[in-house]
């Protein structure tokens, strides 16, 4: 792994980078507040040194990186790899853009301390070398668009069409010679549901996600109705933005899905009643082998786990079941959420041992909402946040009041998830590829089951998260304020 290290003092470190002319080579702590600016940096990006020098490095990238967070998962990257590669625009002191091109190290002092980053850049371009990359992006896009046998189209920050497959000419029975350059919701206007497009699209355009899926409707003119499955996927970053989307019929697919809905149902109805006589001759076997061998009563806790586990399984199931067909009930009740709250926490602080739960409560949530159902969803949230950070030792639950809407949200310090995987959170059966990896048990439900059932209390379900610090997972219920 390639480190810059700072090994023979300050001032020594100091005179080499005064000594590279070419590039910009500056130095920051490991906030990433500059703490050194060579005269290459000077000169590139015309900052003097004591004008910049205890700023944050995020003033040399352009808004649309900053809104993305390209600072912080270069500074990650590098810390992880030992190096990031850094490629992409960059604001000058004047507010002009150019191309830098280069790499950033962590910075260690000599006992092998992480102090800081190096960053070393030059200018590989201005407007019109841009204007070349720009053009070699599209290529790029024509080549991948021509690899592809699905119907895919390839548009603009704008939302012209740049590039197609022909599939994406057949499925949606388009005249391929008069759609390049023009605008995709005036193209599309023909039978698939634009509002719908136009709502999810403007959403991921809005938070920079090309990498959640989403369905529309469409009135096939031979076929009829038909599900549609968009797949967002962003090729160049912006400024000049490129990204595709892929089409995907799920009509059939539904069909599939609603036979599978009711084998699972069925299957789970018939295994709930083979498995509650093995949990009943579990705890029998518990009462009266209470003196046995440590081996035999080690086994005997061993199966009444799995028991429990498998049971837990089969009522997610029966559950996912429901809510596909419409048969989940919610049953409402005015209860102090706060309340709920704090006897799931109070709980788990009895339960397990390797973790704090740290609660900050506030009075007067009052919600109307399924006190059970809701209970299930703070458990299954704390027992990811504790399942999750195996690292950790402390687990925060917090509950606030927003705009008439009662927030609880559960932070913990563990793994994070990448940007790429976000998408597979809520999904049934959604678990992530890094998850995978681990030895973490799960079996994808949990979190879909949640957001569900939040969902259907008039909620909101969402997280954040950073690689490598964690993750807060929260809902939303509404205040209720009327008369208990």
């Amino acid at each position: 792994m390639s480190i810059l290290s700072v090994e023979k003092g300050e001032a020594y470190y100091r005179n080499i980078l005064k000594s590279i002319k070419g590039y910009a080579v500056f130095t920051t702590d490991k906030d990433g507040i500059i703490t050194s600016w060579n005269p290459g940096a000077q000169n590139i990006l015309l900052y003097k040194a004591d004008e910049i020098i205890g700023k944050n490095g995020n003033i040399l990238y352009i808004p649309e990186d900053i809104n993305a967070r390209v600072p912080d998962i270069e500074l990650a990257t590098a810390l992880q790899d030992g190096k990031a590669i850094n490629e992409r625009f960059h604001v000058k002191k004047d507010q002009t853009r150019f191309w830098g091109s280069g790499l950033v190290f962590p910075l260690l002092d000599d006992q092998e301390n992480h102090i800081g980053f190096t960053k070393i850049m030059r200018n590989v371009s201005d407007e019109e070398q841009a204007e070349v990359n720009l053009r070699e992006e599209q290529t790029l896009a024509q080549t991948l668009v021509s690899a592809f046998n699905e119907p895919i189209v390839v548009l603009n920050s704008d939302l012209k069409i740049i590039n197609f497959t022909s599939a994406f000419v057949q499925y949606f029975s388009l005249n391929k010679t008069s759609i390049t350059g023009k605008d995709f919701y005036e193209i599309m206007d023909g039978g698939v549901n634009i509002e719908q497009l136009h709502l999810k699209l403007e959403e991921a355009l809005k938070n920079e996600n090309f990498h959640t899926d989403f369905e529309v409707a469409y009135i096939h003119t031979q076929r009829g109705a038909r599900s549609v499955y968009v797949k967002p996927r962003r090729i160049y970053q912006p400024p000049n933005l490129l990204f595709s989307l892929e089409f995907e019929d799920l009509t059939e697919n539904k069909a599939v899905m609603e036979e599978k809905d009711v084998f699972i149902s069925v299957a789970s109805h018939e295994i709930r009643t083979p498995i509650s006589v093995i949990k009943a001759y579990g705890q029998i076997l518990s009462r009266e082998l209470k003196d046995a061998k440590p081996i035999v009563t080690k086994a005997v806790i061993k199966i009444n786990e799995q028991i429990s586990y498998m049971s837990s399984l089969i009522t997610a199931l029966l559950d996912t079941s429901k809510i596909t067909t419409g048969k989940f009930e919610i049953e409402l009740e005015v209860f102090d959420l706060c309340n709920l709250v704090k006897e799931i926490t109070e709980g788990f602080r009895l339960t397990q041992t390797s973790h704090k739960i740290i609660f900050t409560q506030e009075k007067n949530s009052m919600v109307l909402a399924d006190k059970v159902r809701t209970g299930s969803v703070i458990t299954n949230l704390l027992s990811n946040a504790v399942k999750y950070s195996p690292n950790a030792t402390e687990v925060r639950v917090n509950l606030d009041i927003i705009d008439h809407q009662v927030k609880v949200s559960i932070h913990d310090y563990g793994m994070g998830i990448p940007d790429i995987e976000k998408g597979k959170l809520f999904q049934r059966f959604g678990r992530t590829e890094s998850i995978k990896k681990t030895k973490i048990p799960g079996t994808g439900l949990g979190l879909h089951l949640s957001a569900e059932i939040i969902k259907l209390q008039g909620g909101e379900i969402g997280f954040t998260t950073e690689v490598g610090k964690g993750s807060t997972f929260y809902f939303t219920l509404p205040l209720y304020e009327g008369e208990v």
